[in-house]
């Protein structure tokens, strides 16, 4: 970004310097030109950059699904056999008819 910084502050100081009797009308569409291709020529534009940030996102969102989903499956699937707990009204009910 400093680098685009620079040229931008390089490119207004040679237009302030241009003289103004030379200047004269610009062409149809040559703002747009020039845009066009200062976006070619600049090297990373803003969509390429979110999309290697988007890929980025949805990996690193996978990967904390597969995570926080294997530990909450941990706990379903227990394999310890214990023996079922009674309540003590139900032993009570049972041992005294």
């Amino acid at each position: 970004m400093k680098n685009f910084d620079q040229r931008w502050q390089t490119l207004a100081q040679s237009a302030r310097q241009f003289p103004e009797e030379l200047s004269g009308e610009l062409p149809l569409g040559f703002a747009t030109r020039v845009l066009a291709r200062a976006r070619e020529t600049s090297g990373e534009a803003w969509e390429d950059v979110f999309n290697f940030l988007g890929l980025r996102a949805v990996l690193a969102t996978a990967a904390l699904f597969l995570l926080s989903s294997g530990f909450a499956f941990s706990d379903w699937f227990d394999a310890r056999i214990e023996p079922p707990t009674l309540d003590s009204t139900v032993t009570a009910e049972l041992a005294w008819p």
